[in-house]
């Protein structure tokens, strides 16, 4: 059997060191010793875009999605059955 990849492993890291790049940014400019050379926003910018980019391929291209199988009644019937049950308990009381 094959050990499938998680597809949102890419944008978890890159979103992780998106926000310790917003950390760094956000305390150079709240001290007093400003670095000479602070990080600019376009560079945050451009690592949000592409973290959307990454979250948007992790959407349409899943790779862990479990096929439906024949016999298993599905989301509607078993939000129905559900629905069922809670109304006929409801009448009862």
């Amino acid at each position: 059997m094959t050990t499938r990849r998680d597809p949102w492993t890419p944008f978890r890291l890159w979103v992780a060191l998106t926000i310790g790049l917003f950390a760094a940014r956000s305390l150079s400019l709240s001290t007093a010793f400003l670095w000479p050379g602070a990080i600019p926003g376009w560079i945050l910018l451009s690592m949000v875009l592409f973290a959307l980019a990454l979250a948007a391929k992790a959407l349409l291209f899943p790779g862990r999605v479990v096929a439906w199988r024949n016999g298993e009644p599905g989301f509607w019937a078993e939000l129905t059955e559900d629905w069922r049950q809670w109304w006929q308990r409801r009448s009862r009381q």
